[in-house]
């Protein structure tokens, strides 16, 4: 496993070309601030903390599609464009658990996220993956919270993204049941507001997707345990529903997606600030 605890500063900048050109090179240009940001030193900076986590990465693909979109892919052009629309609107302070193609393991995310977070910091752990079923008539956008499942669906989901352990070669992908309640125990506190984001963010999505608006859900991911903050997990499509994959891999679609996320981030943020200040 290549090692997580390095920032994820943006060693990118996407090639923005063609018409809208002009917009595409002021997200660049935002983009480009991740590297300047990481070297200026993240406790100085006095804005919100959201942290952008893209699922899977490196030897672990995710869910595949038809034609072959893995969603290693989609996550990590989404977390990038998200970034870089969060950048450009200045209002919150950005990392990235991952900037490239790298397997970062499950339960060193939150850490990173945690060791970036400064003492009451209003903060966000999003994870972005790619749904996956068993029906290629499957589609739509839902949005997860860590808690015990509900519904067979969301137990699926949970197992689909929890076994991205086996990719891991620091664990045999078993967790501790004691050390996993106990973090649950501890997260309980961060439910509401886990809650009060994925309703927000479910709302911007769904208004900007082709498929099926699926709600906001709970379940066990490893991915959020551990999580010291609001932490939701977006399943931003289903990679198994041939036009949805076709649809998640154009960059178009994902800059919509990411811009719609960002937005939702900014304005449930500043109720949080302010919420937080009182009246």
């Amino acid at each position: 496993m290549t090692s997580g605890r390095r920032c994820a500063s943006a060693s990118w900048v996407g090639r923005w070309s063609g018409p809208g050109s002009a917009a595409r090179r002021r997200l660049a240009l935002a983009a480009a601030l991740l590297l300047v940001g990481g070297r200026l030193g993240a406790q100085e900076d006095p804005r919100p903390l959201v942290v952008i986590d893209a699922g899977h990465g490196g030897v672990d693909p995710g869910a595949h599609g038809p034609s072959g979109v893995l969603e290693k892919h989609v996550t990590l052009a989404v977390a990038r464009k998200l970034a870089a629309h969060l950048l450009a609107g200045g209002r919150v302070e950005v990392r990235l658990t991952r900037d490239r193609d790298t397997l970062i393991a499950l339960r060193d995310r939150p850490r990173l996220a945690n060791a970036w977070r400064r003492p009451g910091q209003p903060a966000l752990f999003v994870s972005l993956h790619c749904n996956a079923s068993p029906s290629p008539q499957a589609s739509g956008v839902e949005v997860y919270v860590l808690s015990e499942a509900k519904t067979e669906d969301a137990r699926r989901v949970a197992a689909f993204e929890n076994a991205a352990e086996r990719y891991e070669t620091n664990g045999d992908g078993t967790v501790d049941p004691v050390e996993f309640i106990r973090l649950d125990l501890l997260q309980n506190h961060y439910l509401h507001a886990s809650t009060r984001w994925a309703v927000r963010l479910q709302r911007a999505l769904a208004t900007a997707h082709r498929g099926a608006d699926r709600g906001v859900k709970q379940a066990g991911f490893r991915v959020l345990v551990g999580a010291f903050m609001p932490a939701v997990l977006i399943e931003l499509g289903f990679l198994t529903h041939p036009d949805e994959e076709r649809w998640l891999a154009d960059p178009d679609v994902q800059d919509v997606l990411a811009a719609r996320l960002a937005r939702a981030i900014e304005r449930t943020m500043a109720d949080v600030v302010a919420d937080a200040h009182g009246p």
